[in-house]
């Protein structure tokens, strides 16, 4: 099937994009968002989409003071984290890393600010993001930085592979 798919489409060109809708490849989907920090600036952050049924992570590496994120990924669902980088936000001996994330409270911040300011954002709880397709998922703002102990453990429990960025 795939050389009549090249030879109709057009030999090797032809051939490679009909191996890319073979196999899935062209329905990569985006996740954007916001992000925030708890302090005077943003620092450099690595934003991770662990893709929840396989493990995989996809990542980027942003700069000090960037205030968003892009990552293109496939099908798939979703959980949203950032670590951060650089001098004054490293992991503390002693203390529980610091992770942020997209969740409950991100959402809340975004949709109801006038709860936010009233200190009724409360529900910390993990968000998942569901891709299909070429979807475009804006406003997946890393904006919760305080997770209760059972949120944030679920993100410690993933081991952040640096290797994965760009991808």
């Amino acid at each position: 099937m795939r050389r009549a798919a090249a030879k109709r489409l057009g030999g090797p060109i032809g051939l490679a994009v009909g191996l890319a809708v073979l196999s899935g490849g062209a329905m990569a989907g985006t996740i954007t968002g916001g992000l925030a920090f708890p302090g005077d600036s943003i620092p450099t952050l690595t934003v991770v989409a662990v893709e929840q049924s396989s493990g995989k992570q996809y990542s980027v590496e942003t700069k000090a003071g960037q205030r968003s994120y892009r990552i293109d990924v496939p099908q798939g669902r979703y959980i949203v984290f950032a670590v951060p980088h650089g001098a004054g936000v490293e992991d503390e001996p002693g203390q529980q890393p610091l992770r942020g994330a997209y969740s409950q409270f991100s959402a809340c911040v975004m949709d109801a600010p006038q709860k936010a300011a009233n200190g009724e954002c409360t529900d910390h709880a993990l968000l998942t993001v569901e891709v299909t397709g070429k979807d475009v998922h804006k406003r997946i703002d890393v904006y919760d930085w305080y997770l209760p102990d059972t949120e944030k453990g679920k993100l410690l429990a993933i081991q952040v592979d640096s290797k994965a960025a760009g991808r």
